[in-house]
């Protein structure tokens, strides 16, 4: 089932662009001066993918909150984006109940359940996703229907809204060459700690390989980012950890000094690491790279669940964790 999901991605990503015709926001924002999106997991990735690619477009700040309670900034002036796949995720109800405490007028995004519930009975903007899917295979719908709000208020250019039809095109031309490149690794990664670096710039590139590991593979996986792993985690490079592979996920969009600082701490990485894998997409813009990788990453994750002998669909520690918290309301 799930390579079946992975595999249908640029589909989702084309059928995804539906939304552009069926959806119709109604509230009126006069000044938005930032941008909230609350989601956790696959739902509050989102807003770090959004913000990673379109940072230089963005005509205000985003910020993605994980947590139970609204920013204290949050005001009549701040764009709310409450998303949650099942639409039952706490955390994000609860911000919705602090939203109406301050007489914010949320969007919604959502398959369905309480959040689905909610936006009906105060008449909030909802917009809909494909029910069925496992939410971490939920990202084309995700991701469109970001793209399809920001757009709407004029916070990214209008030109974005092609972006899911071409990215789909080019994941469809380049998805067997991901596959085959993907499983040739994933022997290499099997019963080992992943600890993966990447740029700044395309931080949630790595952040999407870490659930997609924990989730799909049932494994460990730690992430940083350059430059800020060279003024810390560099020095803890200082004896050898064999259980450790670790990954560096690149671009050609990278900053100069980057590059100069990935060739300076490869081979310290490798001295004590098993080993230093690198992954260079190919791909014509940041978006295409950035989209190769995130494909590349849940390929990944589904062979070295394959790899493992996991099942890459279950999550039942996370199903009884929220019977827990259930059970304590």
């Amino acid at each position: 089932m799930m390579n079946k999901l992975i595999e249908d991605f640029p589909l989702q990503l084309k059928e995804s662009t539906s939304v552009y015709s069926r959806c119709s926001i109604k509230t009126v924002y006069p000044n938005i001066n930032n941008i909230i999106v609350c989601g956790l997991g696959g739902s509050g990735f989102i807003g770090d993918l959004v913000l990673d690619l379109f940072s230089r477009d963005l005509s205000v700040p985003l910020i993605t909150n994980k947590g139970y309670h609204l920013p204290h900034f949050a005001d009549e002036s701040s764009l709310l984006i409450l998303t949650s796949y099942s639409g039952q995720t706490e955390e994000v109800v609860n911000c919705f109940e602090e939203a109406l405490q301050k007489n914010l007028t949320p969007i919604c995004i959502s398959s369905g359940g309480k959040l689905k519930q909610l936006a009906a009975e105060h008449n909030f903007d909802f917009i809909d996703i494909p029910t069925g899917y496992p939410p971490r295979t939920s990202l084309a719908f995700g991701f469109t229907n970001m793209l399809y709000v920001l757009t709407h208020f004029n916070l990214i250019p209008e030109k974005h809204t092609t972006l899911p039809a071409e990215l789909s095109a080019f994941l469809s031309s380049t998805q067997e060459e991901i596959k085959g490149n993907a499983k040739d690794c994933s022997n290499l990664f099997k019963d080992k700690i992943i600890v993966a670096y990447t740029e700044d710039r395309v931080e949630s590139v790595a952040l999407r390989l870490k659930q997609q590991i924990n989730e799909n593979s049932k494994s460990y996986c730690w992430f940083n980012i350059l430059p800020e792993l060279n003024h810390n985690e560099l020095v803890g490079w200082k004896q050898n950890h064999h259980a450790i592979q670790s990954l560096f996920l690149r671009t050609s969009f990278e900053n100069e000094r980057n590059k100069h600082r990935f060739d300076f701490i490869k081979p310290i990485v490798s001295q004590y690491a098993d080993s230093v894998i690198e992954i260079f997409p190919k791909g014509n813009t940041l978006a295409e790279q950035y989209f190769y990788l995130l494909h590349w990453s849940d390929w990944l994750s589904y062979y070295l669940a394959l790899e493992q002998e996991q099942d890459p669909v279950e999550v039942r520690v996370i199903d009884n964790l929220k019977s827990y918290l259930k059970n304590i309301n």
